[in-house]
């Protein structure tokens, strides 16, 4: 007898466990995430932080005669003048900023690259030889410092397919960031009218361009040497960007100049932590205009520390 209501007593006990277990379970990964997740309440939303836009004072334009501008402040995506921006322009030499982006995408910057007709480019040079071979990290320098048509056009011709299959991967790279008003037909910037770009777009390339940190160094770099990897030749290379050693703040990017472009500017620069992305395009004084429009921006503008939501 005592057998049969140790059994009731035994299968009692498994069906209340059985029955109760998963609500405490439950109830107990309530309780965690409760404990680990916080509640959308005031004192939560208290110390949750945003980026307040920069604030204008609406002072005065400085005199400028560029065909298009764009000034842009990066941490809140905000812009903070603009002046035909969508409108499609040749842009010289500023196309080496895709070139370079999209080059990063391919080559390792140690890949070893050789010289060949490209160093037979015209306009603004490195000075490189047919037969020479280089690091792709060499290449970048002399293509963005010197502004060399000869790099750019190595390293096109050392991508597969050559010439022709770098120019379309630039192309590809316009599709994949939406880019609305440019179209590549040259790594170097040569004028045709199958060649252009916006200001708002030429900011897009560029704000893509500057998350790779190697890129970031070498638009900011004033001057440099590259070796040719026998040792046997060595380039001297100077920024053509002026601002770099004249402007307090000035981290690059790029300058170009043809006759159908004109004088073109793309100008990152930083003070007191702010960092603002300056486009200027067909210009006859790319220097002295983007000069008076970074004085008046962070003279008109003014920025405010991160702010909390109440």
């Amino acid at each position: 007898m005592r057998y049969y209501f140790y059994c009731a007593v035994l299968i009692l006990l498994a069906i209340t466990i059985t029955t109760v277990f998963p609500f405490l379970v439950d109830s107990m990964d309530s309780l965690l995430i409760s404990l680990q997740i916080p509640q959308n309440n005031s004192q939560v939303a208290g110390i949750q932080k945003y980026n307040i836009p920069p604030i204008s004072r609406n002072l005065p334009l400085p005199n400028f005669a560029a065909r298009a501008v764009l000034i842009k402040d990066l941490a809140t995506n905000t812009t903070l003048y603009q002046k035909d921006s969508s409108v499609s322009f040749p842009i010289a030499s500023t196309t080496k900023i895709m070139t370079a982006l999209v080059a990063s995408e391919y080559f390792k910057q140690n890949s070893v690259l050789t010289v060949e007709s490209s160093a037979n480019t015209p306009g603004s040079k490195a000075g490189l030889d047919a037969g020479e071979n280089f690091t792709f990290r060499s290449l970048l320098y002399g293509m963005l410092l010197n502004s060399g048509n000869d790099a750019a056009y190595t390293i096109a011709e050392n991508y597969p397919g050559g010439v022709l299959s770098f120019v379309s991967a630039m192309n590809k790279k316009v599709l994949e960031l939406n880019l609305k008003n440019t179209h590549f037909d040259n790594p170097a910037g040569f004028d045709s009218p199958y060649h252009f770009s916006s200001a708002a777009d030429l900011s897009k390339i560029t704000e893509e361009a500057l998350k790779n940190t190697t890129l970031t160094r070498i638009f900011a770099t004033k001057e440099t040497n590259i070796v040719s990897l026998n040792k046997k030749y060595t380039h001297q290379l100077i920024n053509l960007n002026k601002l770099l050693s004249q402007i307090n703040g000035v981290l690059g990017v790029k300058t170009g100049t043809t006759r159908e472009a004109k004088e073109n500017l793309v100008t990152l620069i930083e003070r007191n932590g702010y960092r603002v992305l300056l486009v200027v395009l067909g210009s006859d004084d790319r220097f002295g205009e983007t000069t008076r429009l970074i004085d008046w921006t962070y003279t008109n503008f003014t920025w405010s520390e991160l702010g909390t939501v109440h």
